[in-house]
C-alpha cells in the first residue's frame, strides 16, 4: 500500500528551488558542463510537465548521469586540503545532491521507508560536503527537513508509536567527587551570570578560565533534548559523521558516517562498551531545527580584536560516559555549555606548553603528548605545569581562552555545545 502520496513529495521538494539554479561553471570541461545541464534541465522538466519535454525517457539517463557529476566533485573535493576547495566545487556538489534527491524520489514505484531514507541520505551528503548555492541558501535544509517528517510519519504508520525513550538522569558514581577532589590542581573559579563588563574585565580580557552558572535556564534545550525521542523525531534520520574509540590519538581511531538513531542505539545508549562519539560536528547548520534550542551566550560579543571579530563557530559534542578528548588546544576563545551530563576538564596555560609535549607532527600540533591523568615518566617537565581543574554539570558553561590545553573526559552521557570566537 502507498502511504505516500509520491507526485505531492516530488512536487513540494522541486518547488523549494524558490529560485532558478545556476551551476557554477569553473574548470569543467564541456561534456561535464553539458550532461550538468541537462540533469537541471530534466529536473525543471519534472517540475513543469506541460513544457512537451520527454520526461520519462530523460530522466533515468540522467539518474545515472547525476551519480557520475557527483563522483567526480566529490575527487575534486578530496584533491588537496579542504581549506583549499573552491567553493563554487562545494556549491555544485550542493546541486547535484539536490538533483540526486529528486530523481531517487521520481524513480521508486512506491514511496518506502527505504527509499526516503536513501534521498535523506543524499540530502545530508550535499549538507555535509556542499556549501550553500547564493540564490537557494536554504534549498537543502528545508529538503532536509521535510523529507525527515513525511520518514517520520511513514514509519509511524508502519511500525507505530516509537517507544519511549527519555534519558534517565541517574546519580553518578558516588566518589565522583571525591575522586575529582583528589586530583592535583586549583579549582576554576565560578561566578553566577556575571555581567558583560565584570566577564570582560576579569576573565576575557586577561585571559583566565572560569565557570559561568545560570546562564543557560532559557534554553528549550536543556529540557528538550533530555527526551531522547525529541531528538529522534527532529533527526533521528540524518546522516552524521560519528568517532568511533575513546579518542582521536588511539591507533583504533576511525570516523564513519551513520544516521543519528543508529549512533544512539548502537553507541549512545548500547551498553556494549563500544564508544561512538558525535564531536566537534555543525550540527545546527546541518539540522536547522536544534539551532533554534539554543543561544549563543552574549559574552560572546568581547574580542580582542574587533576588526578580526567573528560569529562563533558553533559545534556539538553527544557521546556516552567515557568519552575523551586528549590534552590540546584550540585557536579560539571557547565557551562549551553543558545542556547535560557532566564533564571533568583540566586546564593549563599556554604558558605551561613546553611542559605538555606537543606532538612533532604538524596534524598533531596541537595535541600533547602527556596524559595529565596518567603521566609517564618520559615527560618529566610535567610536574612543572600548573593545572586547574573543573567538573562541569548540566546548565554551565565554562570559558576556555584561546591557545589554553584542556583534557576533557565524560563522566555520564552527555550533549554538550562549543562556541568558538575571536
Amino acid at each position: 500500500m502507498n502511504l505516500l502520496n509520491k507526485e505531492s513529495i516530488i512536487q513540494h521538494v522541486t518547488k523549494l528551488a524558490k529560485n532558478p539554479i545556476i551551476i557554477q561553471k569553473e574548470n569543467f570541461n564541456c561534456d561535464f558542463l553539458l550532461t550538468f545541464e541537462k540533469c537541471l534541465k530534466t529536473c525543471f522538466d519534472l517540475q513543469h510537465p506541460d513544457t512537451n519535454a520527454d520526461v520519462n525517457m530523460s530522466w533515468k539517463d540522467r539518474f545515472f548521469d547525476v551519480d557520475c557529476i557527483l563522483d567526480y566533485i566529490h575527487d575534486e573535493l578530496n584533491t588537496g586540503h579542504w581549506s583549499t576547495v573552491p567553493l563554487i566545487t562545494r556549491q555544485n556538489y550542493t546541486i547535484a545532491s539536490y538533483l540526486k534527491m529528486i530523481f531517487m524520489l521520481y524513480d521508486c514505484d512506491n514511496l518506502t521507508v527505504d527509499v526516503i531514507q536513501s534521498s535523506l541520505n543524499a540530502v545530508d551528503m550535499g549538507l555535509l560536503l556542499g556549501a550553500p548555492i547564493k540564490e537557494n541558501p536554504e534549498l537543502l535544509n528545508e529538503s532536509a527537513k521535510y523529507l525527515q517528517v513525511q520518514l517520520n510519519c511513514l514509519e509511524t504508520r508502519l511500525e507505530g508509536p516509537a517507544e519511549t525513550l527519555k534519558r534517565k538522569l541517574q546519580d553518578d558514581d558516588m566518589g565522583l567527587d571525591q575522586e575529582f577532589n583528589e586530583l592535583r590542581g586549583v579549582k576554576v573559579e565560578t561566578r553566577e551570570l556575571p555581567s558583560i563588563e565584570t566577564f570582560n574585565k576579569n576573565f576575557f580580557i586577561p585571559q583566565i578560565p572560569v565557570k559561568l552558572t545560570g546562564c543557560m535556564a532559557h534554553w528549550p534545550a536543556s529540557t528538550k533534548w533530555l527526551d531522547v525521542n525529541y531528538l529522534l523525531n527532529v533527526a533521528g534520520s540524518r546522516t552524521v559523521p560519528i568517532e568511533i574509540g575513546s579518542h582521536y590519538t588511539d591507533e583504533s581511531w576511525s570516523q564513519k558516517l551513520m544516521t543519528l538513531k543508529d549512533f544512539i542505539s548502537q553507541h549512545y545508549l548500547s551498553k556494549s562498551g563500544k564508544i561512538g562519539y558525535l564531536a566537534q560536528h555543525n550540527l545546527f547548520d546541518q539540522i536547522t531545527e536544534l539551532r533554534e534550542d539554543i543561544r549563543v551566550p552574549d559574552y560572546c560579543c568581547c574580542s580582542l580584536n574587533y576588526l578580526e571579530s567573528s560569529e562563533p563557530d558553533i559545534n556539538a559534542w553527544l557521546g556516552p560516559k567515557g568519552t575523551v578528548s586528549p590534552l590540546h588546544q584550540d585557536p579560539k576563545n571557547n565557551i562549551l555549555a553543558q545542556v547535560y551530563g557532566t564533564k571533568r576538564l583540566l586546564l593549563f596555560s599556554p604558558e605551561d606548553t613546553p611542559y605538555l609535549y606537543p606532538h612533532g607532527e604538524k596534524m598533531l600540533s596541537n595535541t600533547a603528548q602527556v596524559d595529565p591523568l596518567k603521566p609517564d615518566d618520559k615527560f618529566p617537565d610535567f610536574n612543572k605545569a600548573k593545572m586547574y581543574k573543573c567538573l562541569l554539570q548540566p546548565g554551565e558553561m565554562l570559558f576556555i581562552p584561546q591557545k589554553w590545553w584542556h583534557h576533557v573526559t565524560a563522566l555520564d552521557k552527555s550533549f554538550s555545545v562549543s562556541f568558538w570566537w575571536q
